[in-house]
């Protein structure tokens, strides 16, 4: 396996061209081992576009190539969504938190990743560039397409960023995971949401829970069932009971029953919205 590190990124895209069937593109690359490896890995994690944190036009703005270390310890990004500095600080291990990347979380599609769980969450948006130079937005949960797939051909394609919009006043966001261990383990049930309460009523909710399906899973149903719901100890129960019940999930040998995983992703999903209620009641 040949390894290459582009600098920049029109040599980047130049290396893609001259590789083709080849080459694929890898940062942290903590999963590579256990797949297939290529004939080719381009590492591009010194490319300016895939590692800067920012704020621009309102959005965040986080280089594919960050860290989750970055992520979990950005200030800016704790503060407006929170639930993806939590999702960042409880993967793996410090060694693979301080290797790892955020667009990588996404692009290995497993169905479980704990960052895609609460970027889904929170609304964010993939921005890559292919060969042509030409960039396309996709929000992140219409990229998977299938189990452990994304529509993304990393090949001849580079993830350059994540796009979120920060929560604002009555906004609030949280991340949870049900593990058997508090580090390198496979969540049972993870799972995360993005609320915005008014006037001590709901007016949006987004809540995303995994491992369902392929995918991390929206359940719309009850996040439309919740538009208009006051916030109270009433409406957490429904959610705990109505999340249990839209969902099918199956037993795992690596993680628990099916009987047991439908419990805790209701006690999950009540947990999750409270939280994100919590802090955006605190937002106001």
């Amino acid at each position: 396996m040949s390894y290459l590190k582009a600098l920049n990124l029109r040599q980047a895209v130049a290396l893609l061209r001259g590789n083709p069937g080849r080459i694929r593109v890898v940062a942290g690359a903590t999963d590579l081992s256990l797949q297939e490896m290529p004939q080719v890995a381009l590492d591009i994690t010194a490319l300016p576009e895939t590692t800067g944190l920012e704020t621009a036009d309102g959005f965040f703005s986080l280089g594919a190539a960050l860290t989750h270390s970055e992520i979990a310890n950005s200030h800016p990004v704790r503060h407006k969504a929170t639930a993806l500095t939590e999702a960042c600080a409880s993967i793996g291990s410090p060694q693979i938190r301080n290797v790892g990347t955020l667009g990588g979380n996404v692009i290995n599609a497993a169905p479980a990743a704990d960052a895609a769980v609460a970027l889904v969450a929170l609304g964010a948006g993939a921005v890559m560039i292919n060969l042509e130079g030409k960039t396309r937005e996709e929000a992140v949960e219409d990229l998977y397409a299938g189990f452990n797939q994304t529509i993304i051909d990393s090949g001849s394609e580079i993830m350059l960023k994540l796009v979120i919009r920060p929560c604002a006043a009555n906004e609030g966001s949280s991340f949870e995971r049900f593990a058997s261990r508090k580090a390198l383990a496979l969540p049972m049930v993870n799972g995360a949401a993005r609320v915005e309460v008014v006037d001590g009523f709901f007016r949006s909710v987004r809540l995303v829970l995994a491992p369902i399906n392929p995918a991390p899973t929206r359940l719309l149903n009850l996040e439309e069932k919740l538009q208009g719901a006051p916030v109270t100890e009433e409406t957490y129960k429904k959610i705990e009971t109505e999340a249990a019940a839209e969902v099918e999930v199956r037993a795992s040998l690596l993680r628990c029953t099916a009987q047991y995983r439908s419990h805790l992703i209701g006690v999950l999903a009540a947990r999750v919205v409270r939280k994100a209620a919590e802090r955006a009641l605190e937002r106001k």
